[in-house]
């Protein structure tokens, strides 16, 4: 006989299915997206800017891609393919060492071939920065360290739909069993109150809603202990609640308008007016777990060690982890302030992130320190990419996409 829980996930999922359906039959379907093809002579920079990093970092995706049964998924919702289609191109990447800017970019020309989004002319997108940010924090709950950095609580369920209908790709619903039917997982303001307080460990306490915050955008980070230690934490998990931005909620409310509203204006408006953090704060309602790193490496959701100014976190509804991009952007000067430099560089999709939702949508992973702060703060700039997929898998690939 089927358990009682079973019972309730099946009806759930059931419904949860339906219900996409229903929206989707009443919704209008969006513009038509193509992927159209195009080449390396038509990436504005490409035979300037050097890819020998660019290749290091793609070596790291490989390392995972030749670990992996060849039939497993690797695609995007939008762009389906396995992990057979990179092991050819990978077994070549990490058979080459020391390689020369020459011998880096006649690897990619001769491996894969540049498409890009198209919809009557090449679609744009915005590119922001993110960081490894340093908090303060304590193993023990004191009077200063009294803001809970939490693992996964046991009672989080995550179903993914394509378990029961492949139609649903990688969507993933998040939620709890309440009674005999399971609910949304509670929301940032619920787990502030105490929620979750005997659902879930605590990995380490910190002294700033705020820096918990950044931590949470950022998906990882380092916390220096009262003895001088450090300990790393990173991503395991969120509670499934759509993300609003902080600076969204502020912009609305008048207080900062789209230009003004950088991390480092958020911090000092937070902090100059305590008593607002937590009601702004909670109108995010979307909550991310951590996990303690045994590396001293950012790890991205390939499950790869990123790579400063070369590991971009990108919506994996649109694109495979581990796809290097050319992305044809501009960044901030940390040298001069307010000033932007071009950034023309080969990238590869190696994270992701709650706030990282679209077609041509990207996060520049740029490290630790006062310079990666400054630049991921200030970043907020439009921009286009081109893919580079295996050149043996393009006529796999469908025509159109979205």
């Amino acid at each position: 006989m089927m358990s009682l829980m079973k019972k309730i996930l099946l009806c759930t999922l059931i419904i949860a299915i339906a219900l996409t359906a229903g929206l989707l039959l009443r919704h209008p379907q969006p513009e038509v997206i193509t992927l159209k093809p195009s080449s390396f002579d038509k990436l504005p920079g490409w035979q300037h800017t050097d890819v020998k990093k660019s290749l290091q970092a793609f070596q790291i995706s490989c390392k995972t891609f030749l670990r992996q049964n060849p039939e497993r998924s690797v695609g995007s919702t939008q762009i389906y393919m396995q992990v057979k289609d990179w092991q050819p191109a990978c077994r070549a990447a990490v058979a080459m060492s020391d390689s020369t800017d020459k011998q880096a970019k006649a690897f990619f020309q001769r491996w894969f071939k540049p498409v890009e989004f198209y919809n009557h002319a090449p679609v744009k997108g915005l590119f922001t920065g993110y960081y490894l940010p340093l908090l303060h924090g304590s193993l023990t709950k004191t009077d200063e360290y009294n803001v809970p950095i939490y693992g996964v609580p046991d009672n989080l369920i995550n179903i993914n739909l394509s378990d029961f209908n492949s139609d649903f790709g990688n969507r993933r619903i998040v939620g709890r069993v309440a009674g005999n039917k399971i609910v949304p997982f509670h929301t940032r303001a619920e787990i502030n109150k105490g929620a979750i307080v005997e659902k879930a460990p605590v990995i380490v306490w910190v002294d700033s809603h705020i820096d918990r915050l950044f931590l949470e955008i950022q998906g990882s980070g380092i916390v220096k202990l009262p003895d001088g230690q450090t300990m790393y934490v990173g991503y395991a998990g969120e509670n499934g609640a759509a993300y609003t931005p902080i600076a969204r909620v502020l912009i609305d409310r008048g207080i900062m308008t789209r230009d003004t509203a950088s991390m480092q204006a958020i911090r000092a408006y937070l902090e100059s007016h305590p008593e607002e953090i937590e009601p702004v704060i909670n109108q995010n309602k979307s909550f991310v777990f951590f996990r303690k790193l045994e590396n001293t490496a950012a790890l991205g959701a390939q499950g790869v060690p990123l790579t400063a100014g070369y590991s971009l976190a990108v919506d994996r509804k649109w694109i495979p982890l581990g796809t290097p991009l050319w992305l044809n952007t501009t960044r901030p000067n940390q040298h001069v302030q307010d000033t932007q430099k071009p950034l023309q560089r080969l990238m590869i999709a190696q994270d992701t992130g709650g706030a990282i939702r679209g077609t041509v949508r990207g996060d520049v992973f740029w490290g630790a320190g006062k310079n990666a702060t400054y630049i991921a703060g200030n970043m907020k700039n439009e921009g286009h990419y081109w893919l580079l997929l295996p050149k043996h898998s393009i006529e796999h690939l469908p025509k159109t996409v979205g």
